[in-house]
């Protein structure tokens, strides 16, 4: 025991001489007499106390509690707050995250080296580390921890999850306006071919991914939207029809499209002020214009768009130069304010919209953003409705109508034709169907269908009602409230019989069923009716000529001709006599087209076909090389200068469209 110390003392001498020794440096100084030794000992430093003080994470719009939903697979910001002791600030330094799910690890990811707040704060976007997350992280429930390069502890750690949203689908519907009786602007605007709001939606709302159809077939409208609220009116009535007769699902958006012209020296549109749109409340039906000037604003095409379909997914007005509808009661959304701090251009330029300047989409004040109340509307909507579900089809009666100010309804022609089921949202009116002798044989609940923008107010009956196996003589529109009848419509319930012949050109067709007097619309199909295309919109006559060019191709194309007002199933069919080629399909790009040294870009594949509608078979490449990807990518650490990014989309038949976006990586 005694020789067992006397060792231990000795190692500890041994070792303390060369720690002194280590120590010692015997070099001369320059500044020191010849002969002086000088012993240069270490430099210890207080290290700085820089701590994370919390994580927001954001997508769109996001609250100081992370109170806004999140979507899977959709760009996402973490803004990582520091401080420290003392409030000074810390030169270079970095923050680092990492993730698990389930408790599987995912790849961390490393923020730029910048000076760290002393005390970050949400109005001030270059106080926070921002660090946008890579696509492995964005799907279920992730644990991240945020940990300060260099420093000791645990770090921060907060759990989120990443909800899945149905994808917005979007059928466009491109309109041939023919402008009459207007006191300027009269004249003929042709369909728009191109689109202009993918990338402010998918920049603004909950979704990750959106698909878009370019109807092939061009709706010709005429009359005068120029001066008449009524008009408007009309042309979203007719696209809500077409719709119905298209056989579209209820999630689906169909948004009429009308050129705006060149400018505003050459354009049906009032440039010192007039309607620019009109949609649905709680129905996906919409009206706006394309290419509005940028004296508008830049984005004012794509903002319009994201208003107008904002109603259609049960949004009012927020209260700025126009009146409010359903309106958050927080102080924080006064004068219809974003209330939180909003996030624009993840996967680009990042931009911080502060709640003090931006005003929410769905007001009539600039510069607009998405609130987060708003926001949470929208994700609310998308998650319950936006999904196609499929239903079996039924015999239906198709019920229409425009409600006056006076509470008159007129009620247009109604079809009977196989169609899904559509649940009533208010149930304000029902319909009495009855027989031949005045008995009611069903009766069925129908909605009231309101639009409103400043000048212009609609209001429209809309009812999907199952057919009876006994003929239907007449329907009646009873008011639920008061049981008053506000309307009735004779049905006939006596066979009519029609020689359905067709006339075919290169480019043209003329359909004939030769019963002038009874409204009828037409449809067509080349993919024997699991999709129609409307070619024709209570038609009267008895003879349609139809465009071919816009028409799908491939199959055995035939038209269908269904009769109005008919208390049984009255329909005729003809054949096209030489099939239709295939169409050629279109591509486009959206996302950023300037990224910072170091952030990733996001960019979004669209496609559209005649035949296949939206497309989803996409092959991406960067600067030549391919890249795996799907509808979305995400590029990480771009170099400096122009990178040329190419989609191509493929449709079912083999068919291809190529488009090309460049991003500038500035320092």
């Amino acid at each position: 025991m005694k020789l067992r110390l006397t060792s231990l003392l000795s190692l500890f001498v041994l070792a303390l001489l060369l720690i002194v020794g280590l120590s010692v440096d015997t070099r001369q100084s320059a500044a020191a007499p010849a002969g002086s030794n000088f012993t240069y000992l270490p430099m210890i430093t207080k290290p700085y106390n820089l701590t994370i003080a919390g994580l927001e994470i954001s997508q769109s719009v996001q609250d100081a509690s992370n109170g806004v939903p999140l979507v899977a697979n959709r760009p996402t910001v973490v803004r990582v707050y520091t401080e420290t002791g003392d409030g000074s600030n810390v030169p270079n330094a970095s923050v680092t995250l990492t993730a698990t799910r389930g408790g599987t690890p995912l790849t961390p990811v490393t923020s730029n080296t910048q000076t760290a707040s002393g005390a970050s704060n949400r109005a001030n976007l270059n106080s926070t580390f921002n660090v946008v997350l890579p696509a492995s992280w964005l799907s279920g429930t992730v644990q991240i921890t945020a940990k300060v390069n260099g420093q000791t502890g645990s770090g921060f750690m907060q759990t989120f999850t990443f909800n899945t949203v149905p994808a917005l689908n979007v059928v466009i519907v491109p309109i041939d306006y023919y402008q009459v009786g207007a006191s300027g602007g009269n004249g003929f605007y042709p369909a728009p071919t191109t689109q202009q709001i993918t990338d402010w939606i998918m920049r603004a709302y909950p979704l990750s991914n959106m698909n878009v159809t370019l109807r092939s077939m061009p709706y010709s409208f005429t009359g005068n939207l120029r001066d008449s609220g009524s008009e408007w009116s009309r042309l979203l009535s007719e696209t809500r029809t077409l719709k119905n007769s298209d056989g579209a699902p209820s999630s689906t958006v169909y948004y009429a499209y009308i050129n705006f012209g060149s400018g505003c020296t050459n354009t049906w549109f009032n440039c010192s002020g007039g309607i620019a749109g009109i949609g649905f409340i709680g129905l996906r039906v919409s009206v706006g214009i394309h290419n509005l000037p940028s004296g508008f604003g830049p984005e004012a095409t794509g903002e319009l768009a994201g208003h107008e379909i904002g109603h259609n997914f049960d949004r009012e007005h927020a209260p700025c130069n126009v009146t409010g509808g359903i309106w958050s009661t927080d102080p924080k959304h006064a004068g219809a304010s974003i209330g939180e701090y909003g996030l624009d251009g993840i996967g680009g330029a990042l931009e911080l919209y502060s709640p003090g300047a931006y005003v929410d989409m769905m007001s009539y004040c600039d510069p607009v953003w998405v609130s987060d109340f708003t926001y949470k509307a929208l994700y609310t909507d998308q998650v319950n409705n936006g999904a196609y579900v499929w239903a079996p089809q039924a015999e239906s009666l198709l019920l229409s109508g425009s409600v006056a100010a006076d509470g008159s309804v007129a009620l247009d022609p109604v079809y009977m034709l196989p169609t899904t089921a559509v649940s009533p949202q208010n149930s304000l009116y029902h319909v009495e169907l009855l027989d031949a002798a005045g008995n009611i044989i069903a009766t069925h609940p129908v909605d009231l269908l309101v639009a409103e923008e400043p000048g212009v107010t609609a209001r429209a009956i809309r009812g999907v009602v199952p057919a009876p196996d006994a003929p239907v003589a007449a329907l009646r529109l009873v008011e639920a409230a008061t049981g008053t009848a506000v309307a009735n419509r004779t049905l006939s319930t006596s066979s009519l019989a029609a020689n359905a012949t067709l006339a075919q050109r290169s480019e043209t067709a003329t359909v004939r069923w030769g019963i002038a007097d009874v409204p009828a619309n037409v449809r067509y199909t080349a993919d024997d009716g699991l999709t129609w295309t409307t070619v024709g919109l209570n038609v009267l006559g008895g003879s349609l000529e139809v465009d071919l060019t816009g028409l799908p191709g491939g199959g055995n194309g035939r038209f269908q001709i269904l009769l109005a007002d008919q208390g049984t199933p009255t329909r005729f069919e003809v054949d096209l006599a030489t099939p239709l080629s295939d169409k050629q399909p279109t591509a486009w790009i959206s996302g950023p087209e300037v990224v910072s040294a170091g952030a990733p870009a996001a960019l979004y594949a669209f496609g559209s076909d005649a035949e296949d509608g939206a497309l989803s078979d996409f092959v991406w490449s960067v600067d030549g090389a391919a890249v795996e990807a799907d509808s979305a990518l995400f590029l990480h650490n771009l170099a400096l200068g122009e990178h040329v990014i190419t989609l191509r989309a493929t449709t079912s038949s083999g068919q291809t469209a190529v488009a090309s976006h460049i991003v500038t990586v500035t320092p």
